[in-house]
């Protein structure tokens, strides 16, 4: 589990430098504006590669009892982190309520990936972001707040909602062929065959 844990650290330490704007403009000073985004760019790409490879590579080993309701949460909670994510980067109102979308889906999305998988990979990689993102949700909610996004009419709304339903509704089919484990165990089977009764 190197790989991973060298991705996780390479991509979460790129991202907490935003977080705390006085190192951020420090360094961005010091290395010049256009090669701070390129360096943090190219550092946040090799985070992604490895801990995509290395997680991949990780071995199943077991890490921690799962809670017997834990298999199902991911399917409560990722059409929610969808929704939250898309609205982050669409003009809504569901980024008007919430403030901070992006942050509150990658914490559902970690959050209940860590209790659905007993390994201790998945514990390293849901864990490490379910903590970025509690800490940068905090960091986000202590500092002073932008002024609040116009309103947007509803149908934005609504758009933003089956776009995370759809992609939804993608990701549990194609789950078993990206990540190797089917997102519905009890419906599926663990290689995305549908299971069906004697």
């Amino acid at each position: 589990m190197t790989l991973l844990a060298i991705g996780i650290l390479l991509f979460l330490l790129t991202h907490l430098i935003p977080t705390m704007p006085v190192l951020r403009n420090r360094i961005a000073n010091g290395m010049g504006a256009m090669t701070y985004k390129a360096v943090f760019s190219l550092v946040s790409v090799a985070g992604v590669a490895l801990i995509i490879y290395g997680f991949g590579q990780a071995p199943h080993v077991p890490g921690y009892d799962m809670p017997a309701w834990g298999v199902y949460l991911p399917l409560i909670a990722m059409p929610l982190s969808f929704i939250l994510v898309i609205a982050a980067y669409v003009p809504c109102n569901i980024k008007r309520v919430t403030r901070h979308p992006m942050t509150l889906g990658i914490l559902l999305w970690a959050g209940s990936h860590l209790v659905a998988s007993p390994y201790a990979a998945s514990g390293l990689l849901f864990g490490s972001f379910a903590l970025y993102a509690a800490f940068n949700l905090v960091g986000q909610v202590a500092r002073p707040q932008p002024t609040r996004p116009d309103p947007q009419p509803r149908a934005r709304d609504y758009t933003v909602v089956a776009i995370g339903l759809g992609v939804t509704v993608v990701m549990i089919l194609a789950h078993h062929i990206l990540f190797g484990v089917s997102a519905m165990p009890y419906v599926f089977g663990e290689a995305g065959q549908v299971t069906l009764p004697n």
